[in-house]
């Protein structure tokens, strides 16, 4: 068989399915060894000079009593991280499982050492080891090797550990971590149809004298290489700006990569990686540590500022946070300031910064949500942070660095709308309460003991960099089509001067590929301005519109001009890609309406492409740098309320079964109730009653009852008295009652245990909710028909949720788009492209786990949902738009037994429906 080897680190690319980057490796040590082999450093190494200790001791001293001033910055924080990954522990005791798909070539294992380490020393060598077994599909073990490796930690000498440059670090800050080493272990010949690679620690052989450490830690990242296809790796090319390029040239050869031959530049950008995941449970079947990454030479250009002390927010201005469940924040700036605070999408509730210069608010949703700060009046600068186990609840890759102790004790506290309250304490007369002392009151998760000040940090907005080129009324971005591409993308954005208050700029674009008048196509269009993105060049950005272009056949250059204030960047769609896959720690599960923006992925269905003349426009200064916020948002912009977004619920043709689905969900306190909800009472429950319309001045309950139950009464209590009882002659049934309007608590009896019951009256101060919709019975006999209407221009979404009854089962929906061609659109821009003919393919529980309400079953919440998107593009010609959807059964390889049947229910969404219905709520995003 063919033996693992080392290779030089591939650079990944930032337009493509890339893993995180790595840390450069120092040039005079090799990164990895075959079997039985292990790199060595044969430089000798230098005895410590006593002079260093004394220096170290003053250098100690100094920052002791610097730290006791309160004005000094602290010296303890490291420098930012460039990179965080999640990275699997190499153990001893077990096995480190990892699935190998039959689609890689080979494992790539990137490893790192976690010593117990107090003191800077490069010179001191690490060796270390594992083994590799490989294991088939059948679960035979095909092969076995054994790695060893050696490595050191790269740190500052005049700094103490823990402090200045680095290669990596555990985000806990205990101990070193070494550099990186690379194994790559080839797969293709002993699992041509996949299998598994167990890695088990081994002891190290060796060593330089100094001894083993008693304790290390073996972390690992693993990566799977897949083939590019021919026109994917041409597309990947175009791609890579000049830097990239160098940097893959100064890895595989002397020469640039331009000097290159050919079919040594094909052999280079054909591979690509992806990470593969471990098997089993954390923390039964594995562990993980969460590691910092930094690179020396190059400094990682897709995020800035993680960990910046202040963010710039105002009437025009906002930051976005992500969190995971509640948390007290901190929020800190000039005194006397308003900011204003909405969580998730909820309203914006004032909070006044006392006369220190700061407030903390206390979230109180469970939920996964962004939560949006922005203040009243001009721009002005604000810290955010929280206690240093809550800072935890921060989603994504985000150093959290000392927050600064504050000139005495906390403002106050505010709590308005959906923030619960927290008391806070001002400075008595006798002097200030100590710094980062925590308000009064309830301590909040993570809080130190008394009497002792709580270690607060940073929770930093998630801001990337993303380079766009400035277009020229004469001077073109050229685009080369490369073969096979059919389609260009262009997303662009406008540059709105900060300094005059505009709301909105105007954008021109004009493409051309031939001297005639018909060889070209223009758009023009007004996009408004965006509250979290900004140019590096201080001023503000537009929303972002993407529009496609489809040429003729043959054409492979593209000539693209505009006004000089719009910014565009190329895209394409890349080749064998049918989903866009965030990268952890953002592969979390959204709310159904929700989606991530500007989240970096390991796949995408959208790739950049190189400019044929970046040189020149580089050269010229042709570019900006956009900063964007990585947020949670509902699906798609322009939507203010659910009235206000264009959608409608469809209903097949031929009538078949009907089932309602209900979907769980999460409703802010004040915010306004939609039409389709219904409020769970399970337990006593307050809702509030509503004073006018429809539904003023009464409940309407819907129950399920326990069979053991039939005959007896079920009772509804409002504020302690039965408002109504009635006798249980059905396993189900719904109730009136009248209630006053306001607050009211509600409670249910006689349902017996597995009964329960909802209400359509929303929460009284926010919760849990259940979202109601409408799904039709698809089998494989008997298939589904939609029809409705597309008019010219429009661009439409039909969106399937497919249920799958009673278990988390896989499904194959085929669609077929009727008697609707492509039209030709070569001399226009055009906003989707449509697939007329498609497999929808997923698992029932990937989007959730919900409820059939009318199936005839005591289980609750074990209906696997998934969601599929049929798209329909303004590349179409007008009409009527017949949709048809047919169930497929087993596939050849297909590892469980496929759905019987499904339940489907259908949205369109983009165009309005008759009236107001009470069907779902969401919008799908219309950029990329």
């Amino acid at each position: 068989m063919t033996a693992p080897v080392t290779r030089p680190r591939r650079e990944p690319s930032r337009h493509e399915a890339p893993a995180p980057p790595r840390p450069a490796r120092p040039p005079s040590r090799a990164r990895g060894a075959t079997a039985g082999f292990r790199a060595r450093d044969g430089a000798p190494r230098k005895a410590l000079n006593p002079r260093w200790l004394i220096a170290m001791a003053l250098l100690g001293v100094t920052a002791f009593a610097l730290s006791q001033l309160s004005s000094a910055p602290p010296l303890g924080s490291s420098l930012p991280a460039e990179d965080e990954i999640l990275a699997y522990h190499i153990e001893p005791e077990r096995d480190l499982v990892i699935k190998v798909p039959a689609e890689i070539d080979a494992v790539e294992v990137t490893t790192w050492g976690s010593v117990k380490a107090d003191a800077c020393d490069s010179s001191r060598r690490y060796p270390y080891g594992f083994v590799a077994a490989f294991v088939n599909e059948r679960g035979e073990e095909v092969a076995r090797h054994a790695i060893d490796l050696e490595s050191r930690v790269s740190c500052d000498p005049d700094r103490p550990l823990g402090e200045g440059e680095y290669a990596a670090r555990l985000a806990s800050g205990e101990g070193a971590v070494t550099d990186p080493r690379s194994t790559l272990l080839i797969t293709h010949d002993v699992l041509p149809q996949g299998g598994q690679v167990r890695l088990r620690a081994k002891p190290a052989a060796g060593g330089d004298g100094a001894g083993v450490p008693a304790e290390l830690t073996i972390l690992s990242r693993l990566e799977g290489r897949y083939q590019r296809s021919e026109a994917s790796r041409a597309v990947y090319e175009q791609s890579l700006d000049a830097e990239e390029r160098r940097q893959l040239g100064l890895r595989t050869s002397a020469l640039g990569f331009a000097d290159l031959p050919e079919p040594a530049r094909k052999a280079m950008l054909r591979g690509w990686a992806r990470r593969l995941e471990a098997g089993g449970r954390e923390g039964i079947d594995y562990e993980m540590s969460r590691l910092l990454l930094r690179r020396f030479r190059m400094p990682y250009p897709r995020a800035e500022g993680r960990g910046a002390s202040e963010f710039v927010i105002g009437e025009r201005r906002a930051a976005a946070l992500n969190f995971r469940g509640p948390l007290s924040l901190d929020i800190e700036g000039p005194p006397g300031r308003t900011v204003r605070v909405a969580e998730g999408a909820s309203a914006s509730a004032g909070v006044a910064l006392g006369p220190l210069g700061r407030a903390t608010v206390r979230l109180v949703r469970e939920d996964i949500r962004t939560v949006v700060i922005d203040g009243v009046g001009p721009d002005f600068g604000v810290r955010f942070g929280a206690s240093e186990a809550q800072a935890l609840q921060q989603i994504g890759e985000i150093v959290h660095p000392a927050m600064p102790s504050p000139e005495g004790a906390g403002a106050p506290v505010a709590a308005p709308g959906s923030l619960a309250p927290e008391a806070a304490s001002e400075p008595s007369a006798a002097g200030a309460a100590p710094a980062g002392a925590a308000p009064a009151g309830a301590a909040p998760a993570g809080a130190a003991p008394a009497g002792a000040a709580p270690a607060r940090l940073q929770t930093p907005p998630d801001v990337r960099i993303v380079r766009y080129l400035a277009l020229d009324p004469s001077d073109p971005v050229i685009a080369r089509m490369a073969p096979g591409q059919e389609l260009l993308g262009l997303l662009f954005r406008v540059e709105i001067d900060a300094t005059g208050g505009a709301n909105q700029g105007d954008a021109r674009v004009v493409a051309r590929w031939g001297p005639g008048p018909s060889e070209r196509a223009e758009l023009t269009v007004t996009l408004p301005r965006s509250r979290f993105e900004w140019w590096n060049e201080g001023a503000d950005a537009s929303e972002p519109r993407l529009a496609i272009l489809r040429p003729p056949a043959g054409v492979e250059r593209i000539e693209i001009t505009g006004d000089a204030r719009t910014r565009v960047r190329l895209r394409t769609i890349e080749p064998g890609v049918n989903e866009t896959l965030y990268r952890l720690p953002y592969r979390v599960t959204l709310a159904e309406d929700e989606t991530w923006r500007y989240a970096p992925f390991d796949v995408s269905t959208w790739t950049d492409v190189r400019a044929l003349n970046l040189d020149d426009l580089e050269r010229k200064e042709r570019f900006s740098d956009l900063r964007e916020q990585v947020r949670i948002e509902r699906a798609g912009e322009g939507a203010r309320s659910d009235a206000d977004r264009p959608e409608r619920v469809l209903i097949p043709e031929h009538a078949p079964v009907r089932r309602r689905l209900l979907m769980p969900a999460w409703q802010s306190a004040g915010e306004p109730s939609p039409g389709d909800a219904w409020t769970p009472l399970l337990v006593a429950k307050e809702v509030r009653v509503d004073g006018e319309g429809a539904r003023a001045g009464r409940l309407s309950v819907v129950y399920r009852a326990a069979r053991a139950s039939l005959g007896k009464e079920v009772a509804v209590r409002v504020d302690g008295e039965v408002a109504l009882k009635e006798p249980i002659v059905a396993l189900s049934g719904s109730l009136r009652v009248a209630a006053p309007a306001g607050a009211r608590r509600v409670e249910i009896e006689g349902l017996g245990e597995a009964g329960v019951a909802y209400t359509d009256a929303p929460p009284a101060n926010g919760g849990a909710i259940v979202r109601r919709r409408d799904v039709f019975e698809l089998t494989r006999g008997r298939p589904m028909t939609y029809r409705f209407e597309q008019a010219a221009g429009e661009t439409l979404h039909l969106v399937l949720f497919v249920v799958t009854p009673g278990e988390n089962a896989d499904y194959r929906i085929r669609y077929r788009l009727e008697g609707a061609k492509p039209a030709s659109r070569e001399a226009a821009f055009f906003r989707r492209v449509t697939i007329p003919d498609g497999v929808l393919a997923g698992r029932g529980g990937d989007l959730t786990r919900a409820t059939l309400w009318e199936a005839a079953t005591d289980k609750r919440g074990t209906d696997g949902v998934g969601r599929g998107v049929i798209r329909l593009g303004d590349d179409l010609t007008p009409g009527e738009r017949v949709v048809r959807l047919s169930l497929l059964g087993r596939q050849p390889g297909d590892t469980g037994e496929p759905a019987k049947a499904v339940w489907v229910g259908a949205v369109l969404v983009g165009q309005k429906g008759p009236g107001r219905d009470d069907g779902p709520r969401l919008w799908v995003e219309d950029d990329p």
